[in-house]
């Protein structure tokens, strides 16, 4: 699944890394930051959004992979798998629960997601 995934969250980052003016990075090494200080106190805060973007991407994609996962790795089940097994063996009535219990954590993390990634953001910006 990673393999699958991971394209998301990198290409949201190179975005978000290619959005970063590179004269504020230019005019922080001036100023006498290091390399990764220009890049853990500019390039990042700024690319942040992205990034977080990007991992909110994978997660979602790696949380609905179902044929691969049911295919080629059964045990240990994930959750879409579990689902499945409980649709094949007790019904609609048993599945739909469970489904809706992975809806409602999967939304709930998705808003976390999003808090985090807003609040990122705007930490980046309180310095501009």
């Amino acid at each position: 699944m990673l393999f699958v995934s991971a394209p998301y969250a990198v290409n949201a980052a190179r975005i978000g890394f290619e959005a970063v003016d590179p004269r504020l990075e230019k005019v922080a090494r001036t100023l006498g930051m290091g390399p990764w200080r220009v890049l853990a106190e500019i390039t990042l805060p700024l690319a942040w959004r992205s990034i977080m973007t990007g991992l909110t991407l994978t997660y979602a994609r790696a949380i609905s992979e179902f044929a691969a996962v049911a295919i080629l790795a059964y045990y240990p089940m994930t959750a879409p798998v579990k689902i499945y097994e409980l649709f094949l063996q007790s019904g609609l009535d048993e599945a739909s629960g469970m489904a809706l219990l992975l809806l409602v954590v999967s939304l709930a993390l998705f808003i976390l997601f999003r808090h985090i990634a807003r609040r990122g953001a705007d930490f980046a910006s309180v310095g501009r």
